[in-house]
C-alpha cells in the first residue's frame, strides 16, 4: 500500500497535477495498463488519407477578406512506444504528415484555385497508467506534453496571384491527455485532446510597398513578417484493429484549430519616396483541419 501511494503522488506531480488525475483515479493506486493498449501503441505506422482545409482572413472590421476550403491527398508516417510494464510507463509518438494539392479559393471578386504544400511534424511525450475499467473494458490515460511544427506554402491562383508564393510556419506547444480503451481482445478505440499555444508564427509573402501614381502600379517586396503566438487546439478519435502480435490496421480522425495574427503594417510610398498615407500588412487569419487517415502499423 505504501509503494502504490508513492507511486500516485509522484505520477500526480509529474504529469498533469492531481486535479485532473482525479477525474480518472478512484484510489491512491493505478491499475495495470493492458497489454493489448500497450501493443496498440507500439510500432512504426504509415497511413493515407485527406485533409480537409478551412482557411478565412478577416480585416480590422471583422469581415472575411479571403477564404479557402477543399480537401487534399494526405500521408502520414512515424512511430510511437510505450514501456512494456503492467502498471504502465514512459509513453513517445512521433509523426510527419505531407498533403498536397489544390483548394478553392475565395476573394474580393475573384474565384480561384490555390496550390498548397503542407508539412507538419508533431511529437508527444508523456506518462502511461491504467485506471481499472470503463464500461467493462480496460481503460488506460495517458496525459503528454505535445510539440509541433507546421509549414504551409500557399500559391493563389497557382503563379497567378499578385501577392506570389506564401510560406507560413509556426511551432506548437501543448498538454494533451489520451485515453485507450481495449473493447475486446483486438479493438481499441482512442480519444485524445490537446490545448495550446503556437510558437513563432511567421510568413514570408510579397506586399505592395511602391506605387507609381502616375500608372497606378504597384511594386512588391519580399519579406518575413510576424504572426504572434495564439491559442492552438487539437482533437482526435482512432480504432485499431489487432490482426496478429505483430501487424495491425488502423482508422484515424483529427481536427486541428489554430489562428493567427495581424502582421505589424508597412507604409506604401509613391515613385518619389513620399507616403501615400496608405498602410499594407497580412491580416487575421483562422485555420481548422480536418485530417483523416486509414493505415498500417507494426510492432518493434
Amino acid at each position: 500500500m505504501r509503494i502504490c501511494y508513492r507511486r500516485a503522488v509522484f505520477r500526480c506531480e509529474s504529469v498533469l497535477a492531481g486535479a485532473l488525475l482525479s477525474l480518472f483515479v478512484s484510489s491512491a493506486c493505478a491499475a495495470d495498463v493492458s497489454y493489448i493498449i500497450q501493443q496498440a501503441e507500439t510500432g512504426f505506422f504509415f497511413g493515407g488519407g485527406a485533409l480537409y482545409q478551412q482557411y478565412a482572413e478577416t480585416g480590422s472590421n471583422g469581415t472575411t477578406v479571403d477564404a479557402e476550403t477543399g480537401s487534399i491527398p494526405a500521408f502520414t508516417v512515424g512511430a510511437s512506444g510505450m514501456t512494456t510494464n503492467p502498471q504502465g510507463g514512459f509513453y513517445w509518438r512521433a509523426a510527419y504528415t505531407r498533403a498536397s494539392g489544390s483548394t478553392n479559393y475565395s476573394g474580393a471578386s475573384v474565384q480561384t484555385t490555390t496550390a498548397n504544400a503542407i508539412s507538419e511534424f508533431r511529437g508527444r511525450l508523456g506518462d502511461a497508467f491504467g485506471v481499472g475499467r470503463v464500461l467493462g473494458a480496460p481503460t488506460a490515460v495517458i496525459p503528454y506534453l505535445g510539440l509541433g511544427f507546421h509549414h504551409w506554402t500557399r500559391n493563389v491562383g497557382n503563379g497567378n496571384g499578385l501577392g506570389g508564393i506564401e510560406q507560413y510556419a509556426d511551432g506548437h506547444i501543448g498538454i494533451g491527455l489520451l485515453g485507450d480503451v481495449a473493447v475486446s481482445r483486438r479493438w481499441v478505440l482512442g480519444v485524445h485532446l490537446l490545448e495550446g499555444y503556437t510558437l513563432g508564427a511567421q510568413i514570408q509573402s510579397t506586399l505592395p510597398m511602391v506605387v507609381d501614381t502616375s500608372t497606378n502600379q504597384a511594386s512588391y517586396v519580399t519579406g518575413t513578417h510576424a504572426l504572434g503566438d495564439r491559442p492552438y487546439l487539437n482533437v482526435g478519435l482512432k480504432a485499431v484493429y489487432m490482426i496478429d502480435p505483430v501487424w495491425r490496421v488502423y482508422l484515424r480522425v483529427r481536427r486541428t484549430i489554430f489562428h493567427y495574427g495581424a502582421s505589424s503594417a508597412s507604409p506604401i510610398f509613391d515613385q518619389n519616396g513620399v507616403f501615400t498615407g496608405y498602410y499594407t500588412y497580412e491580416p487575421n487569419s483562422s485555420t481548422t483541419q480536418t485530417l483523416a487517415t486509414v493505415g498500417v502499423a507494426a510492432r518493434f
